[in-house]
C-alpha cells in the first residue's frame, strides 16, 4: 500500500458541486475514474504527514480565495491532466503554494502548474467534447486538505482538512 499525499486547495460550495458535476459528465463519457476537483498545491509526498500538521493548521488560515479567473477548457497529454480547466495567475494562490513548497522541496521537486482536472486516463480526447459542458469563468476555493493519493484513483481519501 501506498503511503502518497498530496496537498489539494478544495472547491467552495457550490462551484464544488458544479465540477463535481463535470467530473462526472467527463468520467461517464471516457468511461474514467471519478475523482473529487480539486487544485494540486504539491503532489505525492511520501512521508508521515501528521508532523506537518501544525504547518497547515497556520497557512489554512489563510486559504479563502474568491473569485479566482480560469481560462478554457484544454486537453493534455498526461493522464492526470487529459482535459482540465487552466486557472489565471492568481497572487494569493502562488503565495500559498510557494510556503507549501519551501517545506517539502528538499523531500521531492514540484512543478507547480495550476489547473482543475476534469477527467483523468489514457482516452483521446477532442476539442469537440469541450462542448459537453457550459464554461466556467471563475472559481473560489475554501479550504486546504491532505489527500492520501495512491496509485488508484478510487482509493483516494482526505486525511485531513484545514
Amino acid at each position: 500500500m501506498s503511503n502518497t499525499w498530496s496537498v489539494w486547495l478544495l472547491p467552495k460550495g457550490a462551484d464544488k458541486v458544479y465540477l463535481s458535476d463535470y467530473i462526472n459528465i467527463y468520467s461517464n463519457f471516457y468511461d474514467s475514474k471519478k475523482f473529487d476537483p480539486h487544485l494540486t498545491l504539491f503532489g505525492r509526498i511520501d512521508l508521515n504527514p501528521e508532523p506537518f500538521f501544525p504547518f497547515f493548521d497556520e497557512i489554512g488560515l489563510d486559504v479563502k480565495i474568491l473569485n479566482v479567473k480560469t481560462l478554457s477548457i484544454k486537453i493534455g497529454k498526461s493522464y492526470f491532466k487529459k482535459l482540465y480547466i487552466p486557472i489565471g495567475y492568481n497572487e494569493k494562490i502562488y503565495a500559498l503554494q510557494k510556503k507549501v513548497d519551501s517545506i517539502f522541496t528538499n523531500y521531492k521537486k514540484y512543478k507547480f502548474d495550476p489547473h482543475i482536472s476534469l477527467a483523468y486516463g489514457n482516452f483521446t480526447a477532442h476539442k469537440k467534447d469541450n462542448k459537453l459542458i457550459s464554461p466556467i469563468s471563475k472559481i473560489s476555493f475554501s479550504s486546504l486538505a491532505i489527500v492520501h493519493t495512491p496509485d488508484e484513483i478510487e482509493n483516494w481519501s482526505i486525511i485531513r482538512k484545514f
